[in-house]
């Protein structure tokens, strides 16, 4: 791709829509996730509320606050002005000095507050303490003793009981715990949903072909349809393998059209590079089923794993016996032919030799950089018709870059929803800038124009490490696959077929 084309590969305006969309795939993602933190933070504000509350008794009342000599209008100004003041006058001491003195005390027993109710001339009172009773006397005493005090700040006024509570039976735990529980759901709503607008906003994957299309504007070879195998035991693959695996009509066919429209893009030329932007895309599956829906076409097919930090080709095709691999080749310690296993279906091979990485190698920068790796490639490149080099995820690390003037195209896996769209293009990017042409890209289990499914995991990967000569920092990935096989061309039929 050139650099007009990465300029415009994340659009400059977002759009509502897109927007919308990704919330909902967001939220759907992450659903989980979004009822722990409701039900945390809800239960969190309940207990807390619950061990914290200490019952208190509160006695109520609703007054009428009327200015004596004055219209409604001053009625109403006078209780909004007696709920403002009333706070002063209770730190001030006027108060408490009054209805102490009323009660026979040296305080107030109590917390007493007031507001008003808007538009009105109405003021509610309310007294809080630790008995019934002495909610209720000092209720009384305040109501008594309010038009004194109120007469030396506002003027003279006259208080009529609206209502009034009586002698408090309940000490309002129950309203405190659902005012808590409420506000712990309303926390927890805005804390979700902050999560969910976060993800849909950084984490923009690539879910469709459409979205492929528009967002990276590179050749589309076709969508691989979900095609996930139940898991019975660890033992048991959950990959397709289009050679041994029955009724997966649609992935064959997608397997098909992408493999007639990558003989139109390759047109006689021989190296084919298979990789993804990180691991867990499923790559290597989609190597292993590449190579056998080319032999079975008639071509001569060599499928090499040059993936030496955390080969996978051999459980792919269940190579179970020890045998030599790239690595061994390239450091001269096994002849090619050694490390070449025919692949045979029904006792007769299908034209599909592999060269598995049983041997992992910590310096696979260099052995795929080196002489002996172009002088190999050039010796494959007479012994087959198409050569298929399944490498290491090219955003996270550099082997793949190294084998980038060795190849005449790649073939770029993006599994649907996985890989973030920076990591996407940075690792497309990586691999054009070297020379080689990017026949197209893959959407593994995505959604296509014509078919809708999101394809299967592939399994647990291990992890690539850190490789601190190119400053690639290792990434969490898996590995568990096993298609079957024979070993080389002894003519033994594969017992786990």
């Amino acid at each position: 791709m050139n650099e007009q084309q990465i300029n415009e590969q994340e659009p400059k305006k977002l759009d509502v829509t897109v927007l919308i969309k990704d919330f909902i795939h967001s939220f759907k993602r992450l659903w989980i996730a979004v009822i722990l933190i409701i039900a945390a933070s809800t239960a969190l504000f309940y207990f807390r509320t619950t061990r914290s509350y200490s019952p208190r008794y509160v006695a109520n009342a609703t007054v009428a606050i009327s200015l004596v000599n004055g219209g409604a209008y001053a009625s109403r100004s006078t209780a909004e002005q007696m709920s403002a003041i009333f706070p002063y006058i209770v730190s001030s001491g006027a108060l408490t000095d009054v209805v102490a003195q009323d009660l026979g005390t040296n305080g107030i027993p109590g917390t007493v507050t007031a507001s008003d109710i808007k538009g009105t001339n109405l003021l509610t009172i309310n007294v809080s303490a630790w008995h019934p009773e002495t909610a209720y006397k000092v209720l009384k005493s305040v109501l008594k003793t309010m038009p004194d005090i109120a007469q030396s700040i506002i003027g003279q006024i006259e208080i009529d009981v609206v209502d009034e509570s009586g002698v408090p039976k309940d000490t309002g735990k129950t309203a405190v715990v659902r005012g808590s529980l409420r506000k712990g759901l309303l926390i927890g709503i805005g804390a979700a949903f902050l999560l969910v607008t976060v993800r849909a906003l950084l984490y923009r994957t690539i879910r469709s072909e459409s979205e492929l299309r528009s967002v990276l504007n590179v050749p589309y070879l076709g969508t691989l349809p979900n095609c996930k195998k139940k898991h019975r035991n660890k033992n048991t693959r959950t990959e397709i393998n289009i050679l041994t695996d029955h009724n997966r009509g649609e992935y064959v066919e997608a397997m098909r059209l992408i493999r007639t429209r990558l003989e139109r893009k390759l047109d006689g030329k021989k190296i084919l590079m298979v990789t993804s932007s990180v691991a867990g895309e499923g790559k290597s599956t989609v190597s292993a089923n590449l190579a056998i829906s080319m032999a079975l076409k008639g071509k001569r097919v060599i499928l090499v794993d040059c993936d030496l930090r955390n080969p996978s080709i051999g459980k792919i095709f269940n190579v179970i016996e020890s045998c030599p691999g790239l690595a061994s080749v390239l450091n001269g310690t096994a002849a090619v032919e050694d490390a070449l296993v025919e692949v045979m279906n029904n006792a007769e091979p299908i034209g599909l030799k592999l060269m598995p990485g049983s041997d992992k190698a910590s310096n696979s920068v260099e052995i795929l950089s080196s002489d002996a790796m172009a002088d190999l490639l050039e010796k494959l490149k007479d012994m087959a018709d198409l050569v298929i080099l399944d490498t290491p995820p090219s955003a996270v690390l550099v082997d793949a870059a190294m084998l980038v003037r060795h190849v005449d195209a790649i073939a770029y896996v993006i599994m649907s929803d996985y890989a973030r769209r920076r990591y996407i293009i940075d690792g497309i990017e990586e691999l054009t800038s070297g020379g080689a042409p990017l026949a197209g890209c893959i959407l593994n289990g995505g959604q296509s124009n014509t078919s809708k499914g999101y394809y299967g995991y592939y399994g647990r990967y291990g992890h690539y490490g850190h490789y601190s000569g190119y400053g690639y920092r290792g990434y969490g990935y898996g590995y568990g696959y096993g298609y079957g096989s024979d070993r080389k061309s002894r003519g033994k039929k594969n017992t786990n077929e």
